[in-house]
């Protein structure tokens, strides 16, 4: 894995991560504790984690397929899969 493969991993892992405390300390204005668990309660916390993620990552993405920076574009990729196969194991678990 080259380096810009690797920067676009990172990305892809983190940034969905910051927008979902984003989300949730300026949308929802509560405490994250407080969030994970009515997202527990409610059965709602793998849909809240998509939706950060598909919104971050398919935005990053796109940006930087139309920068022509393709590798980085790749690992961005390679977070979004590895954040769905996450949700899919926390689904059915």
């Amino acid at each position: 894995m080259n380096k810009a493969v690797a920067k676009g991993f990172s990305v892809g892992v983190i940034a969905p991560i910051i927008t979902l405390v984003v989300y949730i300390a300026f949308v929802l204005e509560v405490e994250l504790e407080i969030a994970f668990a009515e997202f527990e309660r409610l059965n709602t916390l793998t849909h809240h984690i998509s939706l950060s993620v598909f919104l971050t990552n398919i935005i990053l993405f796109f940006m930087n397929i139309k920068t022509h920076k393709e590798e980085v574009a790749k690992g961005i990729l390679g977070a979004t899969l590895v954040y769905a196969f996450l949700i899919v194991i926390i689904k059915f678990l």
